[in-house]
């Protein structure tokens, strides 16, 4: 599994755990847009003394935007939205020169996470959009450009046929699935925490769902998880 960073906060745990069970826990280091921040510059600053450490993060991230927790004043919301596209901008540029997969939160804002990342030099190959939450319309702008999306438990809610019309279109050669623990359990455990444990019921609901054994769609997610992140199988 790779746990995936938000913070200066969780960096160091998820590398001493990635040393304490090698080969089986890996890690990111990213500082999410919901933690960007006045003085935001400082933590990005901590990020590279862990990409040229001995036990490297495996992607950079989870770094983007997110206009769905704004504060309510206009002026507030306006300042942070532009704080958080810089700290995105020199985050991916840092991937970029690491040549990092890097997993992109992008919340409400699709649009623009794609400019940026253009403007970034990044290559698209290296870009997972995690927890796809848009449509058929933003995966194909995506995957045409070169990037991947993946899927969390939200694919198992009832409301969500435009997610799995999405994950469709995607194509299962190319899926990734996900849990985004603890939050976003898949049904039959909605609304409850999530652990990593709860990726079988969303891979057995997709079984169900696409007509497909349940192996073929482990096997898939995990192959693909892997040569995203360069992880040998």
């Amino acid at each position: 599994m790779t746990a995936i960073g938000t913070s200066s906060n969780d960096w160091e745990t998820y590398k001493n755990l990635s040393e304490q069970y090698r080969a089986k826990i890996f890690y990111s280091v990213g500082l999410h847009p919901c933690y960007v921040n006045e003085g935001f510059e400082d933590e990005i600053e901590k990020i590279e003394p862990f990409l040229k450490s001995e036990n490297p993060p495996v992607a950079l991230g989870e770094i983007g935007l997110d206009y769905f927790h704004l504060p309510k004043s206009q002026s507030e919301a306006e300042g942070n939205i532009k704080i958080q596209k810089i700290a995105f901008l020199e985050q991916l540029k840092l991937a970029a020169t690491y040549n990092l997969p890097t997993v992109i939160h992008s919340r409400n804002a699709f649009g623009d996470c794609i400019e940026i990342i253009e403007q970034s030099g990044l290559p698209w190959g290296k870009v997972l959009f995690h927890c796809f939450s848009e449509g058929v319309k933003e995966i194909k702008e995506l995957n045409e450009r070169g990037g991947l999306a993946s899927f969390t438990g939200i694919i198992t809610f009832k409301k969500n046929e435009f997610l799995r019309d999405a994950l469709k279109s995607q194509g299962i050669e190319k899926l990734i699935l996900e849990t985004d623990s603890p939050y976003l359990a898949p049904e039959p455990k909605r609304g409850k925490e999530n652990e990593p444990s709860n990726l079988s019921l969303i891979g057995e609901y997709l079984g169900n769902y696409l007509g497909r054994p349940k192996e073929e769609i482990a096997n898939r997610s995990f192959c693909n998880a892997n040569q995203f992140y360069d992880i040998e199988n």
